[in-house]
């Protein structure tokens, strides 16, 4: 008769691989800075564009709406803080989406290590 711990154990190794394994072996290919910069990336770049999306907005709608003349405007104000808002916009991303890679990978971490475990246990078993 087979035993039920082992049972247990192949069902909880089973339900993990069919879940979250496979994510969190291509996860664990990484070290922690390089899984981080990884995830950022796509992060940066897509608030990078999202930001430069609405700048456009702004500026159309300064020259074509409010009718300023490109030639009569002031433009260091306006573009310094343009710039500010770009580097503020991709600093607050960027720390959010590293505090999310951060916890990420490290749950990533805690699960393998448990993966461990219960292999170890089969085979004890």
């Amino acid at each position: 008769m087979a035993d039920p711990q082992k049972i247990i154990t192949m069902t909880e190794l089973a339900l993990y691989d069919k879940h979250e394994g496979s994510h969190d072996r291509a996860g664990s290919e990484y070290f922690r800075h390089d899984y981080i910069y990884k995830k950022n990336l796509s992060t940066r770049l897509a608030v990078g564009l999202g930001g430069l999306f609405i700048l456009a907005l702004y500026w159309l709608r300064v020259f074509l709406i409010d009718g300023t003349d490109i030639l009569e405007m002031e433009a260091a104000g306006p573009i310094r803080d343009s710039v500010l808002f770009m580097l503020a916009l991709l600093a607050v991303y960027s720390l959010i989406g590293t505090v999310q890679a951060t916890r990420e990978y490290y749950l990533i971490q805690k699960r393998l290590k448990k993966y461990e475990t219960l292999v170890n246990k089969l085979e004890r078993v």
